[in-house]
């Protein structure tokens, strides 16, 4: 069992890792569905809880088709930016395929190892999906404390989650990360694979390395101790009990942090303004600074005259007929200077027809008199 359980924590690790090296190479083409709101967290969590019980009372056949048509779409959008859509789309139908061949073979170590690859691929997708539709800390928070009161009272108060895992053991697409199966099963549940690598890659998005390295940190730890939990005790720890707190109090750790970390804004030259406006000019008045923070004397306010002075009478033109050394200029409708005494030019000129009726026109005799047609023969 030892194997097994320390196996598992080791496809726990690499998945965290996987879904922080995604986020800083490929970006998803995530459907547009706008960003990650209060209400959408709201949706989430109730679909978390009513599905499992809605899940024990349906075929088996149903839940399996369920989890297939999802896994395949998030498999696929997954490797659509690593390997392009068409590809992307023919590795996810070729592992999902494989899932099923494996299972109606009878083969379950083929099984488990892929299902748990595809699981992998379904976690790194959904993470970095909500880190691009910018998912918040506290949206986080709210998650994983909403999630630690169903996981208190479905896993370490009830059978409910041992029943849906009893019932899922062993068929295609099913939502654990397993190492091994039968009596004593080592297994993860997909909303702890989830919670676990969310909050590392929302920490590094909204805090920074140090936040994602304290998160892994403390999951390492935590994972060490359930480890020895369940070699101890041999039962199963509800993680998102002690998880969730984790991650709500790391919440309020860096946002505190953050707040004192961040000095407010210091705008200088504009609270020197205001002292001085405060101190020297009447309410409403501006005052500008010289570079050095003194303020520009004030120029004296220029006086309006009493009298506008009327305007000048038009210049008087001289008539076409004076001479003058330099008659005056009047242009025609394209420009053309035309000096007194010349004729006014023939605008708009005359059209020349053309078509029909100009090629029908009889040319001129040289006499100047119309052209006489005279009829020939007849053909």
């Amino acid at each position: 069992m030892t194997p097994n359980v320390l196996a598992l924590y080791a496809l726990v690790a690499l998945t965290v890792a996987l879904a922080v090296g995604y986020l800083g190479r490929y970006v998803i083409p995530r459907p547009p569905v706008g960003r990650m709101v209060g209400a959408d967290i709201a949706v989430m969590v109730t679909a978390l809880v009513v599905l499992p019980f809605a899940y024990l009372h349906v075929p088996a056949g149903v839940v399996v088709s369920i989890f297939g048509l999802v896994v395949l779409t998030l498999t696929q959008l997954t490797l659509a930016p690593v390997l392009g859509g068409r590809w992307a789309m023919i590795t996810a139908l070729a592992l999902c395929a494989a899932d099923v061949a494996a299972y109606l073979a009878g083969l379950p170590l083929a099984l488990l190892v892929v299902n748990d690859a595809l699981l992998i691929l379904l976690v790194v997708g959904v993470v970095n999906l909500w880190a691009q539709a910018a998912v918040t800390p506290a949206q986080i928070a709210a998650l994983a404390a909403a999630l630690t009161v169903y996981d208190t009272l479905a896993t370490g108060m009830s059978s409910l989650t041992a029943d849906f895992v009893q019932r899922m053991q062993g068929l295609p697409f099913a939502p654990v990360l397993a190492t091994s199966h039968g009596p004593n099963p080592s297994l993860i549940g997909l909303g702890d694979c989830l919670m676990l690598s969310v909050w590392p890659v929302v920490a590094l998005r909204a805090y920074g390395r140090a936040a994602a390295w304290a998160a892994a940190g403390l999951e390492a730890v935590l994972l060490a101790a359930s480890i020895a939990f369940v070699l101890t005790g041999g039962r199963p720890m509800p993680l998102l009990t002690v998880l969730g707190p984790l991650i709500v109090a790391q919440w309020l750790y860096w946002r505190r942090w953050l707040a004192r970390a961040t000095p407010p804004p210091t705008r200088p030259l504009i609270d020197r303004a205001l002292q001085v406006a405060h101190a020297e000019a009447p309410a409403g008045v501006w005052v500008a600074l010289s570079p050095s923070g003194a303020p520009w004397p004030r120029a004296p306010r220029r006086a309006w005259p009493a009298a506008r002075p009327a305007c000048p009478a038009p210049r008087s033109l001289p008539s076409s007929g004076a001479s003058t050394n330099n008659p005056p200029k009047r242009r025609g409708q394209r420009g053309e200077v035309i000096r007194p005494g010349m004729p006014p030019p023939a605008w708009p000129p005359p059209r020349r027809r053309t078509g029909r009726a100009s090629r029908a026109t009889p040319p001129p005799t040289p006499h100047g008199g119309p052209a006489t047609r005279v009829p020939g023969p007849a053909p």
